[in-house]
């Protein structure tokens, strides 16, 4: 099977919202279900629009949070052996975009350690690349991510997180798969506390033009369970003249 054959495979309609078993690529429409075992980290960060505009496909728009500022934001995990697929993961949503009434955010790069998550992320529209990751989900402390072609992505600092309180974090993600804009909900439990991160990026790095930095805003949890990839549908397709839907 082709790589373009490989994405187009979908579920059927009696399997669509349902968990992807173990071990296996999940289809488009089954739902990822990551069981993190050391650490998640979640940042926040406010980006200008007009670096992050040429990440985002024309036809989004791209909401403002602050005049000329949209939110990016950053996850950090590790998905262990109870999960559907094994790997380490760095996901950054570059902006929070606006497809007809519906805003959420929209990821721009995501950076994993398995062929096999590349292949199940790119049938939800969803950019992934291999990288290698130096990390040992501990806090404090330090995770460094690399393409695999050995160009630097990022290098992510935190500190230990404060009061932690178990809650059930969820939200909506748009994608673009063709043509067509996505939408799914992923969420994940655990004991959440805030933290302190930075995500620095060299100038040769995929992420540099976003300049993200000190976040505004970060949490980290301990053990995690979720859902990915939940309620996934399409709600429209990109004009061809690149006009917001």
């Amino acid at each position: 099977m082709g790589v373009a054959e490989e994405l187009l495979v979908v579920t059927t309609r009696e399997d669509w919202g349902k968990p992807a078993r173990r071990g296996t690529i999940p289809r488009l429409g089954e739902v990822w279900e990551p069981v993190g075992p050391t650490m998640t980290l979640l940042t926040a960060h406010l980006v200008r629009v007009q670096d992050v505009a040429p990440f985002v496909p024309a036809g989004l728009a791209i909401q403002s949070v602050l005049p000329g500022y949209t939110v990016a934001s950053t996850l950090l995990s590790y998905y262990g052996p109870e999960s559907t697929l094994e790997y380490h993961e760095l996901v950054v949503a570059g902006a929070l975009v606006r497809a007809g009434r519906r805003i959420a955010p929209f990821v721009t790069q995501i950076y994993v350690d398995s062929e096999r998550s590349v292949t199940g992320g790119r049938r939800m529209g969803l950019p992934k690349e291999l990288a290698t990751f130096e990390w040992n989900g501990r806090a404090p402390g330090t995770a460094r991510v690399t393409r695999a072609d050995g160009v630097p992505v990022a290098t992510i600092d935190y500190a230990r997180r404060g009061l932690a309180v178990t809650l059930h974090l969820s939200g909506p993600t748009i994608s673009v798969i063709g043509r067509e804009i996505w939408r799914f909900t992923s969420a994940m439990r655990g004991a959440w506390g805030l933290t302190r991160a930075t995500v620095s990026s060299p100038p040769d790095s995929p992420l540099a033009p976003l300049r993200l930095g000190r976040a505004l805003v970060a949490v980290s949890c301990g053990a995690m369970r979720g859902r990915m990839g939940d309620n996934m549908r399409a709600i429209g397709a990109l004009a061809s003249d690149g006009r917001v839907p």
